[in-house]
């Protein structure tokens, strides 16, 4: 009897060492962000602007986008006239903000918010 109760513990004890190792790999992936391609979206790069502020350009279906994202949620800022993406060399290509013109895009935001920056 003594045999069957320490075989049963042993069996308790690896199934939460299991789980526990599974939540604690599900946490761990979800702190690091998206760092897989899906099926019909790619993070083509990503700048981290504050603790928990990010920005990122996203492709999906051949187009990319500009993406601002915070805590409270996800903001598309631009669509990219021209893709950024990996020249020969496997380096990115260079992307210069210059080409985004911020205040327009925050101009258009309060809009829709009912305010105008001036």
């Amino acid at each position: 009897m003594g045999n069957v109760w320490s075989i049963a513990m042993t069996l308790v004890g690896i199934t939460a060492v299991l789980a526990l190792t599974y939540f604690a790999s599900r946490w761990y992936a979800g702190r690091m962000g998206p760092t897989v391609m899906g099926k019909h979206i790619k993070v083509v790069d990503r700048l981290l602007v504050g603790k928990a502020a990010s920005i990122l350009i996203l492709e999906l279906s051949g187009v990319q986008y500009l993406v601002g994202v915070t805590e409270q949620g996800i903001s598309i800022l631009k669509e990219l006239d021209e893709p950024v993406g990996a020249d020969g060399n496997g380096r990115g290509t260079a992307f210069n903000l210059r080409q985004i013109d911020f205040r327009d895009i925050l101009r258009s935001r309060s809009k829709r918010k009912g305010g105008d920056p001036q």
